[in-house]
Protein backbone atom coordinates (compact mmCIF):
# COMPACT_ATOMS: atom_id res chain seq x y z
CA UNK A 1 0.00 0.00 0.00
CA UNK A 2 1.40 3.13 -1.04
CA UNK A 3 1.79 6.35 1.10
CA UNK A 4 -0.60 8.08 -0.70
CA UNK A 5 -3.32 5.60 -0.18
CA UNK A 6 -2.67 5.02 3.52
CA UNK A 7 -2.57 9.48 3.38
CA UNK A 8 -5.68 9.40 1.86
CA UNK A 9 -7.20 6.33 4.27
CA UNK A 10 -5.93 8.46 7.14
CA UNK A 11 -7.83 11.50 6.50
CA UNK A 12 -11.00 9.74 5.16
CA UNK A 13 -11.47 7.87 8.40
CA UNK A 14 -9.90 10.94 10.85
CA UNK A 15 -12.72 13.12 8.85
CA UNK A 16 -15.48 10.39 9.24
CA UNK A 17 -15.08 10.25 12.60
CA UNK A 18 -15.10 13.86 13.53
CA UNK A 19 -17.95 14.01 11.61
CA UNK A 20 -19.47 11.14 13.28
CA UNK A 21 -18.91 13.26 16.15
CA UNK A 22 -20.24 16.12 15.42
CA UNK A 23 -23.11 14.97 14.03
CA UNK A 24 -23.60 12.82 17.81
CA UNK A 25 -22.49 15.81 19.54
CA UNK A 26 -25.04 18.87 17.67
CA UNK A 27 -27.84 16.06 17.76
CA UNK A 28 -27.05 15.77 21.83
CA UNK A 29 -26.52 19.74 22.01
CA UNK A 30 -29.61 20.42 19.69
CA UNK A 31 -31.83 18.03 21.64
CA UNK A 32 -30.62 19.64 25.15
CA UNK A 33 -31.23 23.04 23.74
CA UNK A 34 -34.70 22.51 22.51
CA UNK A 35 -35.43 20.46 26.00
CA UNK A 36 -34.07 23.63 27.68
CA UNK A 37 -36.28 26.07 25.46
CA UNK A 38 -39.56 24.09 25.94
CA UNK A 39 -38.97 23.90 29.48
CA UNK A 40 -38.64 28.04 29.64
CA UNK A 41 -41.35 28.21 27.65
CA UNK A 42 -43.60 25.92 29.78
CA UNK A 43 -42.20 27.80 33.24
CA UNK A 44 -43.28 30.96 31.33
CA UNK A 45 -47.01 29.41 30.99
CA UNK A 46 -46.71 28.31 34.48
CA UNK A 47 -46.11 31.45 35.99
CA UNK A 48 -49.04 33.25 33.59
CA UNK A 49 -50.83 30.14 35.01
CA UNK A 50 -50.28 31.20 38.71
CA UNK A 51 -51.22 34.77 38.18
CA UNK A 52 -54.71 34.01 35.95
CA UNK A 53 -55.81 31.74 39.01
CA UNK A 54 -54.80 33.98 41.90
CA UNK A 55 -56.69 37.22 39.55
CA UNK A 56 -59.47 34.50 39.01
CA UNK A 57 -60.01 33.69 42.44
CA UNK A 58 -60.46 37.32 43.06
CA UNK A 59 -63.06 37.92 41.25
CA UNK A 60 -64.76 34.84 41.72
CA UNK A 61 -66.99 34.30 44.74
CA UNK A 62 -64.18 31.14 45.79
CA UNK A 63 -63.36 30.51 48.72
CA UNK A 64 -61.64 27.48 48.77
CA UNK A 65 -60.08 25.96 45.35
CA UNK A 66 -61.77 22.69 46.00
CA UNK A 67 -64.67 24.50 44.82
CA UNK A 68 -62.85 25.81 41.79
CA UNK A 69 -64.78 24.01 38.91
CA UNK A 70 -62.85 21.12 36.61
CA UNK A 71 -64.50 23.64 33.78
CA UNK A 72 -63.07 26.43 35.04
CA UNK A 73 -59.87 25.04 35.49
CA UNK A 74 -59.30 23.76 31.94
CA UNK A 75 -60.10 27.06 30.49
CA UNK A 76 -57.51 28.50 32.67
CA UNK A 77 -55.06 26.30 31.85
CA UNK A 78 -55.67 26.49 28.36
CA UNK A 79 -55.80 30.83 27.79
CA UNK A 80 -52.87 30.54 30.10
CA UNK A 81 -50.63 29.66 26.60
CA UNK A 82 -51.58 33.20 25.73
CA UNK A 83 -52.82 35.58 28.23
CA UNK A 84 -51.52 36.73 31.19
CA UNK A 85 -54.33 38.76 33.50
CA UNK A 86 -52.22 40.54 35.16
CA UNK A 87 -51.35 42.28 32.44
CA UNK A 88 -54.75 43.06 31.06
CA UNK A 89 -56.62 43.92 34.70
CA UNK A 90 -58.95 46.42 33.38
CA UNK A 91 -60.45 43.06 30.72
CA UNK A 92 -60.27 40.59 33.07
CA UNK A 93 -63.90 40.70 34.25
CA UNK A 94 -65.28 40.69 30.72
CA UNK A 95 -62.47 38.07 30.05
CA UNK A 96 -63.41 35.40 32.58
CA UNK A 97 -67.43 35.96 31.69
CA UNK A 98 -66.39 35.19 28.06
CA UNK A 99 -64.23 31.63 28.69
CA UNK A 100 -67.05 30.70 31.24
CA UNK A 101 -69.74 31.01 29.08
CA UNK A 102 -67.83 28.84 26.16
CA UNK A 103 -69.16 25.27 25.79
CA UNK A 104 -66.65 23.35 24.30
CA UNK A 105 -62.86 23.76 24.09
CA UNK A 106 -59.80 22.34 21.77
CA UNK A 107 -58.11 19.04 22.74
CA UNK A 108 -55.70 19.67 25.28
CA UNK A 109 -52.15 20.31 24.86
CA UNK A 110 -49.03 18.53 26.17
CA UNK A 111 -48.63 21.62 28.87
CA UNK A 112 -52.22 20.77 29.99
CA UNK A 113 -51.33 17.35 30.61
CA UNK A 114 -48.31 18.01 32.99
CA UNK A 115 -49.78 20.53 34.91
CA UNK A 116 -51.42 19.96 38.10
CA UNK A 117 -53.34 21.57 40.73
CA UNK A 118 -53.46 20.78 44.27
CA UNK A 119 -54.45 21.69 48.03
CA UNK A 120 -52.06 23.19 50.30
CA UNK A 121 -51.69 20.11 51.94
CA UNK A 122 -50.82 18.48 48.45
CA UNK A 123 -54.16 16.47 47.37
CA UNK A 124 -54.41 16.47 44.23
CA UNK A 125 -57.55 17.92 42.73
CA UNK A 126 -56.95 18.84 38.82
CA UNK A 127 -54.40 17.11 36.38
CA UNK A 128 -51.82 13.76 36.45
CA UNK A 129 -50.49 12.77 39.59
CA UNK A 130 -47.91 14.71 41.06
CA UNK A 131 -44.23 13.14 41.71
CA UNK A 132 -40.91 14.07 43.11
CA UNK A 133 -39.69 15.69 39.91
CA UNK A 134 -42.09 17.85 39.78
CA UNK A 135 -41.88 21.77 39.86
CA UNK A 136 -44.42 23.71 41.88
CA UNK A 137 -45.74 27.56 42.44
CA UNK A 138 -47.26 28.20 45.39
CA UNK A 139 -51.18 30.08 44.56
CA UNK A 140 -51.97 33.03 46.90
CA UNK A 141 -54.50 35.31 48.17
CA UNK A 142 -54.05 37.89 50.67
CA UNK A 143 -50.95 36.36 52.01
CA UNK A 144 -52.12 32.93 52.26
CA UNK A 145 -51.49 29.58 50.22
CA UNK A 146 -54.53 28.90 48.97
CA UNK A 147 -53.14 26.13 46.19
CA UNK A 148 -50.57 25.19 44.36
CA UNK A 149 -49.62 23.90 40.90
CA UNK A 150 -47.08 21.16 39.92
CA UNK A 151 -45.38 20.87 36.46
CA UNK A 152 -43.93 17.82 35.39
CA UNK A 153 -40.61 18.70 33.38
CA UNK A 154 -40.00 16.99 29.45
CA UNK A 155 -37.18 14.34 29.49
CA UNK A 156 -37.98 14.46 25.52
CA UNK A 157 -40.13 16.22 22.83
CA UNK A 158 -43.56 15.69 22.32
CA UNK A 159 -44.82 18.75 20.63
CA UNK A 160 -45.17 17.73 16.89
CA UNK A 161 -43.40 21.31 15.79
CA UNK A 162 -40.83 21.28 18.35
CA UNK A 163 -39.70 17.40 17.26
CA UNK A 164 -40.11 18.60 13.58
CA UNK A 165 -37.77 21.46 13.95
CA UNK A 166 -34.93 19.66 16.15
CA UNK A 167 -35.07 17.66 13.30
CA UNK A 168 -34.71 19.91 10.46
CA UNK A 169 -31.71 21.62 12.41
CA UNK A 170 -30.25 18.09 12.61
CA UNK A 171 -30.85 17.22 8.62
CA UNK A 172 -29.36 20.73 7.90
CA UNK A 173 -26.39 20.13 10.27
CA UNK A 174 -25.54 17.04 9.02
CA UNK A 175 -25.90 18.09 5.32
CA UNK A 176 -23.27 20.69 5.66
CA UNK A 177 -21.06 18.39 7.73
CA UNK A 178 -21.14 16.14 4.52
CA UNK A 179 -20.68 18.61 2.09
CA UNK A 180 -17.58 20.10 4.29
CA UNK A 181 -16.21 16.49 4.40
CA UNK A 182 -16.55 16.38 0.52
CA UNK A 183 -15.48 19.25 -0.38
CA UNK A 184 -11.98 18.30 2.13
CA UNK A 185 -11.69 15.08 -0.06
CA UNK A 186 -11.70 16.90 -3.10
CA UNK A 187 -9.18 19.00 -2.29
CA UNK A 188 -7.10 16.12 -0.39
CA UNK A 189 -5.29 15.31 -3.57
CA UNK A 190 -3.84 18.16 -4.54
CA UNK A 191 -3.03 18.95 -0.93
CA UNK A 192 -1.28 15.82 -0.99
CA UNK A 193 0.57 16.23 -3.85
CA UNK A 194 2.19 18.88 -2.51
CA UNK A 195 3.40 16.67 0.65
CA UNK A 196 4.19 13.44 -1.51
CA UNK A 197 5.59 15.37 -4.92
CA UNK A 198 9.28 16.03 -2.33
CA UNK A 199 9.02 11.79 -0.80
CA UNK A 200 8.40 10.73 -4.78
CA UNK A 201 11.87 12.98 -5.42
CA UNK A 202 13.74 12.11 -2.25
CA UNK A 203 12.78 8.28 -3.36
CA UNK A 204 14.07 8.56 -7.11
CA UNK A 205 17.35 10.03 -5.84
CA UNK A 206 17.60 7.55 -3.25
CA UNK A 207 17.33 5.03 -5.74
CA UNK A 208 20.35 7.12 -8.07
CA UNK A 209 22.33 7.23 -5.18
CA UNK A 210 22.08 2.90 -4.56
CA UNK A 211 22.33 2.59 -7.91
CA UNK A 212 26.10 4.53 -7.93
CA UNK A 213 25.01 7.83 -9.44
CA UNK A 214 26.95 9.92 -6.08
CA UNK A 215 26.38 12.70 -8.32
CA UNK A 216 22.84 12.91 -8.31
CA UNK A 217 21.15 16.47 -5.98
CA UNK A 218 17.76 17.58 -5.42
CA UNK A 219 16.60 20.78 -5.61
CA UNK A 220 15.35 22.60 -2.36
CA UNK A 221 12.75 24.74 -2.28
CA UNK A 222 11.06 24.60 0.98
CA UNK A 223 11.84 25.61 4.47
CA UNK A 224 10.06 22.97 6.22
CA UNK A 225 10.85 19.72 7.78
CA UNK A 226 10.95 18.12 4.40
CA UNK A 227 13.45 20.96 3.17
CA UNK A 228 15.47 19.96 5.83
CA UNK A 229 15.20 16.11 4.70
CA UNK A 230 15.86 17.08 0.89
CA UNK A 231 19.29 19.35 2.44
CA UNK A 232 20.42 16.40 4.66
CA UNK A 233 20.06 13.59 1.23
CA UNK A 234 22.22 16.49 -0.67
CA UNK A 235 24.46 16.04 2.43
CA UNK A 236 24.55 12.62 2.60
CA UNK A 237 25.65 12.45 -1.19
CA UNK A 238 27.96 14.95 -1.31
CA UNK A 239 29.93 13.11 1.78
CA UNK A 240 29.76 9.96 0.28
CA UNK A 241 30.57 11.24 -3.35
CA UNK A 242 33.44 12.66 -1.52
CA UNK A 243 34.72 9.81 0.32
CA UNK A 244 33.93 8.09 -3.44
CA UNK A 245 36.60 10.37 -4.50
CA UNK A 246 39.38 10.18 -1.17
CA UNK A 247 39.33 6.26 -1.77
CA UNK A 248 39.83 6.46 -5.60
CA UNK A 249 42.60 8.81 -4.77
CA UNK A 250 43.82 6.80 -2.02
CA UNK A 251 44.35 3.89 -4.32
CA UNK A 252 46.19 6.08 -7.06
CA UNK A 253 48.74 7.59 -4.65
CA UNK A 254 49.10 3.98 -2.70
CA UNK A 255 49.96 2.59 -6.37
CA UNK A 256 52.24 5.41 -7.19
CA UNK A 257 53.83 5.09 -3.85
CA UNK A 258 54.38 1.65 -3.84
CA UNK A 259 55.33 1.65 -7.82
CA UNK A 260 58.41 3.63 -7.33
CA UNK A 261 60.33 1.59 -4.55
CA UNK A 262 59.35 -1.61 -6.79
CA UNK A 263 60.75 -0.48 -9.87
CA UNK A 264 63.36 0.58 -8.60
CA UNK A 265 64.11 -2.83 -7.38
CA UNK A 266 63.36 -4.45 -10.53
CA UNK A 267 65.27 -2.21 -12.69
CA UNK A 268 68.29 -2.92 -10.04
CA UNK A 269 67.32 -6.75 -9.84
CA UNK A 270 67.57 -7.05 -14.51
CA UNK A 271 70.49 -4.58 -14.45
CA UNK A 272 72.36 -7.04 -12.50
CA UNK A 273 71.19 -9.98 -14.01
CA UNK A 274 71.74 -9.02 -17.32
CA UNK A 275 75.28 -7.90 -16.30
CA UNK A 276 74.94 -4.23 -16.92
CA UNK A 277 75.37 -3.39 -13.93
CA UNK A 278 77.75 -5.35 -11.09
CA UNK A 279 76.52 -7.70 -8.60
CA UNK A 280 78.25 -5.87 -5.53
CA UNK A 281 77.75 -4.72 -2.52
CA UNK A 282 77.32 -1.02 -3.58
CA UNK A 283 74.18 -2.31 -5.80
CA UNK A 284 72.93 -4.22 -3.27
CA UNK A 285 72.80 -1.16 -1.06
CA UNK A 286 70.64 0.73 -3.46
CA UNK A 287 67.95 -2.09 -3.73
CA UNK A 288 68.35 -2.78 0.15
CA UNK A 289 67.71 1.61 0.36
CA UNK A 290 64.79 0.75 -1.89
CA UNK A 291 63.14 -1.88 0.18
CA UNK A 292 63.26 0.25 3.67
CA UNK A 293 61.72 3.00 2.07
CA UNK A 294 58.99 0.50 0.97
CA UNK A 295 59.08 -1.29 4.49
CA UNK A 296 58.34 2.19 5.82
CA UNK A 297 55.52 3.04 3.43
CA UNK A 298 54.23 -0.44 4.43
CA UNK A 299 54.29 -0.21 8.19
CA UNK A 300 52.57 3.43 7.96
CA UNK A 301 50.01 2.10 5.61
CA UNK A 302 49.50 -0.60 8.36
CA UNK A 303 49.63 1.58 11.18
CA UNK A 304 47.07 3.62 9.78
CA UNK A 305 44.72 1.21 8.81
CA UNK A 306 44.53 0.13 12.65
CA UNK A 307 44.06 3.57 13.65
CA UNK A 308 41.00 3.74 11.26
CA UNK A 309 39.76 0.32 12.93
CA UNK A 310 40.08 0.97 16.35
CA UNK A 311 43.02 -2.01 16.63
CA UNK A 312 45.98 -0.03 16.86
CA UNK A 313 47.58 -0.44 20.43
CA UNK A 314 48.09 2.12 23.32
CA UNK A 315 50.19 1.44 26.77
CA UNK A 316 48.85 4.38 28.17
CA UNK A 317 50.82 5.75 31.63
CA UNK A 318 51.79 8.79 33.02
CA UNK A 319 55.10 9.96 31.04
CA UNK A 320 57.22 12.52 30.81
CA UNK A 321 56.60 14.66 27.31
CA UNK A 322 59.62 16.63 27.89
CA UNK A 323 61.68 13.93 28.15
CA UNK A 324 60.22 12.37 24.98
CA UNK A 325 60.48 15.72 22.99
CA UNK A 326 64.65 16.34 24.33
CA UNK A 327 65.68 13.00 23.72
CA UNK A 328 63.67 12.75 19.74
CA UNK A 329 65.38 16.53 18.97
CA UNK A 330 68.78 15.15 20.01
CA UNK A 331 68.60 12.12 17.87
CA UNK A 332 68.21 14.88 15.29
CA UNK A 333 70.46 17.27 15.86
CA UNK A 334 72.65 15.35 13.31
CA UNK A 335 70.55 15.73 10.44
CA UNK A 336 69.41 19.64 11.10
CA UNK A 337 73.27 19.91 10.87
CA UNK A 338 73.61 18.12 7.25
CA UNK A 339 71.27 20.57 6.19
CA UNK A 340 72.64 23.47 7.84
CA UNK A 341 69.61 24.27 9.76
CA UNK A 342 69.32 26.33 13.27
CA UNK A 343 67.59 23.56 15.64
CA UNK A 344 66.16 25.50 18.57
CA UNK A 345 64.92 24.13 22.17
CA UNK A 346 62.98 25.96 24.93
CA UNK A 347 61.86 22.65 26.76
CA UNK A 348 60.30 22.59 30.23
CA UNK A 349 62.17 20.13 32.54
CA UNK A 350 59.25 18.78 33.50
CA UNK A 351 55.67 18.02 31.38
CA UNK A 352 53.91 15.09 32.88
CA UNK A 353 50.72 13.90 30.90
CA UNK A 354 49.04 10.61 30.25
CA UNK A 355 49.93 8.90 27.51
CA UNK A 356 51.86 6.01 24.97
CA UNK A 357 55.72 6.25 25.55
CA UNK A 358 56.25 5.21 21.74
CA UNK A 359 53.22 6.69 20.10
CA UNK A 360 53.83 10.09 21.25
CA UNK A 361 58.20 9.33 20.09
CA UNK A 362 56.69 8.89 17.05
CA UNK A 363 54.19 11.83 16.55
CA UNK A 364 57.74 14.44 17.66
CA UNK A 365 59.80 11.83 15.77
CA UNK A 366 57.66 13.22 12.58
CA UNK A 367 56.59 16.71 13.49
CA UNK A 368 60.37 17.27 13.31
CA UNK A 369 61.33 15.18 10.82
CA UNK A 370 58.72 17.02 8.16
CA UNK A 371 60.38 20.52 9.39
CA UNK A 372 63.30 19.71 8.82
CA UNK A 373 62.51 18.41 5.14
CA UNK A 374 60.49 20.72 3.81
CA UNK A 375 62.96 23.97 5.32
CA UNK A 376 65.26 25.70 3.09
CA UNK A 377 68.36 26.14 4.24
CA UNK A 378 68.82 29.88 3.65
CA UNK A 379 65.10 31.64 4.56
CA UNK A 380 63.95 34.31 2.15
CA UNK A 381 65.44 36.84 4.64
CA UNK A 382 69.05 35.78 3.91
CA UNK A 383 69.04 34.10 7.27
CA UNK A 384 69.87 30.57 8.19
CA UNK A 385 66.95 28.29 7.93
CA UNK A 386 65.13 27.59 12.13
CA UNK A 387 63.36 24.84 13.01
CA UNK A 388 62.01 25.90 16.66
CA UNK A 389 60.92 23.11 19.43
CA UNK A 390 59.36 24.06 22.60
CA UNK A 391 57.40 22.39 24.87
CA UNK A 392 55.75 24.53 27.85
CA UNK A 393 52.75 24.82 30.12
CA UNK A 394 49.39 26.60 29.35
CA UNK A 395 47.29 26.86 32.22
CA UNK A 396 45.93 22.72 33.01
CA UNK A 397 47.84 21.70 29.54
CA UNK A 398 51.09 21.19 28.03
CA UNK A 399 51.13 23.08 24.83
CA UNK A 400 54.19 21.36 22.15
CA UNK A 401 55.20 23.88 19.50
CA UNK A 402 57.20 23.12 16.27
CA UNK A 403 57.88 26.16 14.14
CA UNK A 404 59.97 26.22 10.81
CA UNK A 405 61.34 28.93 8.80
CA UNK A 406 60.30 29.37 4.67
CA UNK A 407 59.38 28.11 2.78
CA UNK A 408 55.75 28.55 3.64
CA UNK A 409 52.21 26.88 2.90
CA UNK A 410 49.17 27.95 1.41
CA UNK A 411 45.90 28.70 4.13
CA UNK A 412 43.70 26.25 1.81
CA UNK A 413 46.90 23.51 1.94
CA UNK A 414 47.05 23.93 5.39
CA UNK A 415 43.73 22.35 6.18
CA UNK A 416 44.48 19.15 4.41
CA UNK A 417 47.70 18.65 5.67
CA UNK A 418 46.69 16.00 7.55
CA UNK A 419 45.12 13.97 4.78
CA UNK A 420 46.94 11.13 3.59
CA UNK A 421 49.37 11.10 0.32
CA UNK A 422 48.52 14.92 0.32
CA UNK A 423 51.79 16.76 -0.55
CA UNK A 424 51.66 20.59 -0.96
CA UNK A 425 53.99 20.48 -3.85
CA UNK A 426 52.80 16.99 -6.40
CA UNK A 427 56.16 17.92 -8.29
CA UNK A 428 58.43 16.49 -4.83
CA UNK A 429 59.74 13.57 -4.85
CA UNK A 430 59.40 10.83 -2.72
CA UNK A 431 63.04 11.56 -0.83
CA UNK A 432 62.26 14.93 -0.18
CA UNK A 433 58.48 14.98 0.82
CA UNK A 434 58.00 11.43 1.28
CA UNK A 435 54.79 9.89 1.09
CA UNK A 436 52.43 12.11 2.75
CA UNK A 437 51.71 10.12 5.42
CA UNK A 438 53.33 11.65 8.56
CA UNK A 439 50.84 14.31 9.54
CA UNK A 440 48.30 11.82 9.39
CA UNK A 441 50.00 9.93 11.69
CA UNK A 442 50.24 12.54 13.89
CA UNK A 443 46.80 13.65 13.76
CA UNK A 444 45.52 9.95 14.54
CA UNK A 445 47.87 9.94 17.66
CA UNK A 446 47.07 13.09 19.21
CA UNK A 447 43.34 11.79 18.41
CA UNK A 448 43.78 8.89 20.74
CA UNK A 449 45.42 11.02 23.23
CA UNK A 450 42.80 13.74 23.61
CA UNK A 451 45.23 16.19 22.23
CA UNK A 452 44.34 19.55 20.00
CA UNK A 453 46.17 19.86 16.81
CA UNK A 454 46.38 23.19 15.29
CA UNK A 455 48.37 24.14 12.42
CA UNK A 456 49.08 27.90 10.97
CA UNK A 457 51.19 29.57 9.24
CA UNK A 458 54.31 30.82 10.98
CA UNK A 459 55.89 34.11 11.51
CA UNK A 460 58.82 32.73 10.58
CA UNK A 461 57.51 32.07 7.35
CA UNK A 462 56.99 27.97 7.23
CA UNK A 463 54.50 26.52 9.70
CA UNK A 464 53.79 26.45 13.01
CA UNK A 465 52.20 23.23 14.28
CA UNK A 466 50.98 23.21 18.15
CA UNK A 467 49.64 20.42 19.79
CA UNK A 468 48.28 20.66 23.61
CA UNK A 469 48.27 18.23 25.99
CA UNK A 470 46.18 17.56 29.11
CA UNK A 471 48.48 17.67 32.46
CA UNK A 472 48.47 15.02 34.28
CA UNK A 473 48.26 16.16 38.52
CA UNK A 474 51.11 14.15 40.32
CA UNK A 475 50.43 13.45 43.58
Amino acid sequence: MGIRLKFVLFLVTFGFVILGTLVWSNQLVLHKTMLHYVDQRDQQRLERLKNNIEIYLQYEPISDVRALPLNAWQRLTFYSHRMDFQQMTTMVPRLIERFNSRRSLPPADEFESRVSLLTPEGDLLYGPAMVASNASLPIMQNGQLLAKISYHPLNELQEQADIEFAASQFKMFTLGAVLITFLALILLWPFGNHFLRPVRELNKAMHRLASGDLSCRLGVKRQDELGALQRNFNHLAATLEAAQGSRNQWVADISHELRTPLTVIHGSIEAMCDDIRPLNKQSLALVQTEVVVLQRLIEDLYQLSLSDVGALQYSMATVNLAEITQQTVEAMYGQAQLKGLLLETDIVPQAWIYGDASRLTQLVANLLSNALNYTDAQSNNGRAGRVQVSLQEQAHNYCLRIVDSSPGVSVDDIKRLTERFFRTEPSRNRRTGGAGLGLAMVSQIAKAHDAKLQIRQAELGGLDVQIVFARELQE
